[in-house]
Order: C-alpha cells, then structure tokens, then sequence
C-alpha cells in the first residue's frame, strides 16, 4: 500500500487532540514526508499561529508515522516511540493558522537504539523550522 492509503491514526499512536499530522504523503526507505492543514483550534495555536512545540511534535509524528507504515507493512503493529533529544533546532518563523505546512525527514543513522533524523518543515519553499531529532522506539511491544 502506498503511505496515502492509511488513515493516519493507523500509523501512530497518538490520538486526538495530540495528532499533529494529517498525512503521510511519501516513506522512502530512509526519507518521509508528512502534511498538517493548522486548524486554529490546534491546541498548539496561540494568536492565530502555530507555536513551536507543533512545529516540533509535526516533525516527530512525521518520524512516527513512518516508523508506523514500515512496521504496517512489515505486518507488524505500531509501536511507542519517544523522543529522546533535539539538537540544533532553528525556528525561521511560525506558520498561520488556516494554512499548510509539510515536513520533511531523513534518517541519519541508527545508533544504540536511537533514530537519528534530520527535519524539515516547509510552507511553499521557505524553511520555518530544522532540527537534530533522536528517537528511541520501544521495543517491548
């Protein structure tokens, strides 16, 4: 199946109101790509805007919900993960509400039971955030 034919709570484990993507739009092998429409009832927005902690939890979930779809297709479940640190994060300006954003990651490495990704968040071709991501996904699932 193609990342676009799941539903995205399929392929993460957070719930409403925490889902901070609408979906999954491209998983490579070591690559994703994810899309949020930002309602202005996000619970990440303030003053008609999306705050960073979204901006961050989007990158996450993008990492999520690949994770999600390698491990649907692998006919496994979905498992937990967590972020475990973020490194060089630059925020360039937060995004309106009413309005798309779409993120981008690539997985660096794999180290100690860490995924390392580098992410992206874009809005049209401007950079609004990047940042160093380590994951730790749990495995007693």
């Amino acid at each position: 199946m193609n990342p676009t034919d799941y539903s995205i709570t399929d392929l993460i484990p957070q719930r409403p109101p925490m889902v901070m993507i609408d979906t999954l739009v491209h998983a490579g092998e070591k690559s994703a790509g994810g899309r949020l429409y930002i309602n202005a009832a996000n619970i990440f927005c303030r003053d008609g805007k999306l705050q960073e902690a979204g901006m961050v939890e989007f990158v996450a979930q993008t990492a999520a919900a690949w994770t999600g779809y390698l491990q649907r297709e692998a006919g496994k479940p979905v498992r937990l993960g967590y972020i475990g640190s973020i490194k060089n994060l630059v925020i360039n300006s937060l995004p309106k509400a009413d309005s798309e954003i779409v993120s981008e990651i690539v997985v660096d490495s794999e180290l100690l039971g860490y995924t390392i990704i580098t992410g992206k968040i874009l809005q049209s071709v401007k950079v609004l955030m990047q940042c160093e991501m380590r994951i730790k996904v749990d495995s007693a699932q």
